[in-house]
């Protein structure tokens, strides 16, 4: 039948050419013409809802192959755990167990260390998929909106202060230190193991904390007056915090005392032949130093107001919430750099060994080292410019930030000619190095958009800050792993090398960065992983800029329809990581 307007047309038509006898043609060509657009039109309606199927069918594939992926991951951690846990306790027979809980051999520590990151990082990943998810369709999909706010919360913790710290600091921090520097052990072994354990129990009461009460919807910054609400998962999320400040606290002190030990016999030695590796970790547990104590302060407090009535964050009783902000943040921006800077000195030993030349410009490397770590303390409030900071102050933190830049585009720069000017062979670990200049250098680049504050005034609290950061450290810190663990695949994966006698320094010079073999994976495998890594990450996090150029802000699972296909574009990037992660575990096994 045609539609009203069509057949008005015709009828009339038809009228006015009654006493003409021939136009009956052309009466007959104009109607079948418009029953031709108006098959037209409902071929398109049938096409539109067929792509809508289509979609749908795509959304519930990708839910199926997300929670599949999901399992899988979990079941080849838990793999990976049993086969460490018997590489580590079973060495020989004369030794049991339990004993082993009281190993202090560093080695151990740090392969315990990276087990506890994996752990973590598996929970954090489960949790980046739940949110995905969620943001794929418009309106309520998986969880509510306190919910899902609470999933953002653990997501952020688990994955800064459960898997890549542990990984980076705590896993190969512990295992290359003491070799570098050319000792049997950290100074202080038995406080090293002390860290490990506080830092394995303070995992398990995070995720308890996420099971509680359906966890907490503070954000991972936990502002008052959100994190004041009565949950008792919030009490249980500071304790645990509690114990990581203390766990990095110990660690920090360790590495220190431990790099510091060699200086007594020439302080030359220590600044010309000392690893930047070694350098990045002291100056990494010279941050963790500084800033810890200021977040253990400010959860204190917090948790004071909780329960002890206090009223340091409840301005009717004379506190000040923006006190709360300054504190957390002038630990939450060394905290980038806590981050990071291990992923610089691996980035550099890695470099060194495939070209086997020293980092092009090393004393500058260093100083940038120490630069971006002393800048990293004075720069907090640029998180802050919505506040209402006066001029000044606003004067003061955008040329800080951006000063930043220099040191950092030293490390770039020196990193690149390091390359150029060296014969190289591109292997696996190579090209996670290249895709982590790429991600690094383009969240750099962002970073220095919102430095300034008047931009930083209209996108602050968007997407553009999720994906800057995410591209900073999400990005480089995780291209980071992947290369160190190419790097020291044999190391890691082979029962003879976890666990040396530290007594026997020969042994230990087997195991050297510059002497390890990297033949302990399947490098064409290796390369499909960073190419369905480098592909799925960049179409998951580059939208984030659009969108939040565009005015959609973070921590909201709805959204207008315009941001509908820039979410289901970066969700179906889930499908390339989870296949990035299978072929990265393949890798070693086939």
């Amino acid at each position: 039948m045609l539609p009203f307007r069509s057949s008005c047309f015709i009828h009339l038509f038809y009228l006015a050419s009654s006493y003409n006898p021939l136009w009956d043609s052309l009466l007959v060509s104009l109607q079948s013409l418009c029953n031709f657009f108006y098959g037209l039109r409902f071929l398109s309606r049938l096409l539109l809802s067929l792509l809508a199927c289509f979609h749908l069918v795509i959304v519930a594939c990708l839910i199926s192959f997300a929670l599949l992926s999901l399992i899988i991951l979990f079941a080849v951690f838990v793999v990976i755990l049993c086969y460490s846990s018997l590489s580590l306790f079973l060495v020989s027979r004369n030794n049991l167990m339990v004993n082993q809980l009281y190993n202090t051999n560093h080695i151990y520590i740090g392969v315990v260390y990276i087990i506890i990151g994996l752990i973590g990082g598996s929970f954090g990943f489960g949790l980046s998929i739940i949110i995905r998810l969620e943001l794929a369709l418009n309106g309520y999909c998986v969880a509510s909106s306190l919910n899902y706010n609470s999933i953002i919360t653990f997501h952020g913790l688990l994955m800064i202060f459960f898997m890549i710290m542990p990984i980076l600091i705590g896993g190969f921090g512990n295992i290359l230190i003491p070799i570098l520097i050319g000792c049997n052990d950290m100074i202080f072994p038995r406080l090293n193991l002390f860290s490990l354990w506080l830092s394995f129990f303070s995992l398990i009461l995070i995720i308890l904390s996420l099971l509680i009460d359906s966890g907490s919807n503070a954000g991972w910054t936990f502002y008052v007056p959100l994190s004041k609400m009565n949950y008792s998962s919030i009490d249980l999320l500071f304790f645990s915090l509690h114990l990581a400040g203390l766990s990095s606290l110990f660690g920090s002190i360790n590495f220190i005392s431990s790099i510091l030990s060699i200086s007594s016999f020439s302080l030359l030695y220590l600044f010309n032949f000392i690893e930047l590796f070694s350098w990045s970790i002291f100056f990494t547990s010279l941050l963790l130093v500084i800033s810890i104590p200021v977040l253990a302060a400010c959860i204190t407090m917090i948790i004071s107001d909780r329960h002890f009535n206090s009223c340091f964050f409840d301005p009717l009783r004379g506190g000040d919430l923006l006190l709360f902000q300054h504190l957390f943040w002038f630990f939450g921006h060394p905290e980038v750099y806590i981050l990071i800077l291990p992923a610089f000195g691996l980035i550099s030993s890695i470099i060194s060994k495939f070209t086997q030349f020293i980092i092009f410009g090393r004393d500058s490397m260093l100083i940038a080292l120490f630069l971006i770590g002393l800048l990293g303390c004075v720069v907090w409030g640029h998180h802050m410019f919505v506040v209402g900071f006066d001029i000044d102050s606003r004067a003061y933190f955008t040329s800080s930030t951006s000063i930043i830049a220099i040191p950092t585009g030293i490390k770039l720069l020196n990193w690149l000619l390091t390359l150029w000017s060296n014969l190289f062979y591109l292997i696996t670990p190579i090209f996670f190095i290249l895709g982590f200049l790429l991600s690094f250098s383009f969240g750099g680049f962002t970073g220095l958009i919102l430095a300034n504050s008047i931009i930083d005034l209209i996108l602050h609290d968007s997407y553009f800050v999720v994906g800057h950061f995410h591209y900073v450290l999400s990005l480089g810190a995780v291209y980071c792993i992947f290369a160190s663990f190419y790097t020291y695949s044999l190391f890691l994966l082979s029962p003879s090398l976890s666990l040396p006698s530290s007594s026997n320094i020969s042994q230990l010079a087997v195991i050297h960065p510059f002497s390890i073999s990297s033949t302990g994976f399947n490098d064409f495998i290796g390369r499909l992983a960073y190419i369905s890594f480098f592909i799925s990450s960049n179409l998951l996090f580059f939208p984030m800029h659009t969108i939040g150029i565009l005015g959609f802000p973070r921590r909201v699972f709805d959204y207008l329809i315009i941001f509908y296909r820039f979410n289901w574009l970066s969700s179906l990037s889930l499908i390339g990581i989870g296949l990035s992660l299978l072929l990265f575990l393949l890798s070693f096994f086939l």
